[in-house]
């Protein structure tokens, strides 16, 4: 059996659009977080372009500047999702809103997927199936193949 994540080839041209947009955005960011190591790096290698970035032309006052408004946006940040959590908390100490699961019948599932509940009957009690779907998540074919699971040991 072979899964659609194995072949691309079986996305949409617009899946695929969207995934590897997805995908080089967080690589940029990925090799972004790279960034202040290399420096390090090439800072204790002995790479004169660090020298003269912080010292030279004063980038360290500008950097401890930044640092100061950097745990700024951090205390803000962290204190609004504490607070956020304390909220939740208080507002919803003593209430339990999770109810009972929904019985789904096996005419209910029949009806969603548009099949014969006969089908959805002799399907559960299969051991392996083999479902196809269209785009829109409709069942195009299902294989059972219980009788060579039963075969196994």
């Amino acid at each position: 059996m072979k899964l659609i994540i194995e072949h691309p080839e079986w996305q949409t041209p617009k899946q695929r659009v969207l995934l590897g947009s997805v995908t080089l955005v967080f690589w940029m960011a990925w090799f972004y977080l790279w960034v202040p190591i290399l420096s390090v790096i090439g800072w204790v290698l002995g790479i004169k372009l660090f020298h003269y970035q912080m010292i030279t032309l004063g980038g360290l006052q500008g950097f401890l500047g930044m640092l100061a408004w950097y745990a700024v946006g951090v205390l803000l940040l962290g204190g609004s999702l504490i607070t956020w959590a304390t909220y939740n908390i208080q507002r919803f100490k003593n209430a339990n809103r999770r109810g009972p699961r929904k019985v789904i019948t096996d005419e209910i599932q029949a009806n969603h997927f548009n099949v014969d509940v006969k089908d959805v009957q002799a399907w559960r009690e299969a051991q392996i199936l083999s479902v196809t779907m269209d785009e829109y998540a409709q069942i195009m074919n299902v294989d059972s193949e219980q009788s060579k699971a039963e075969g196994v040991t």
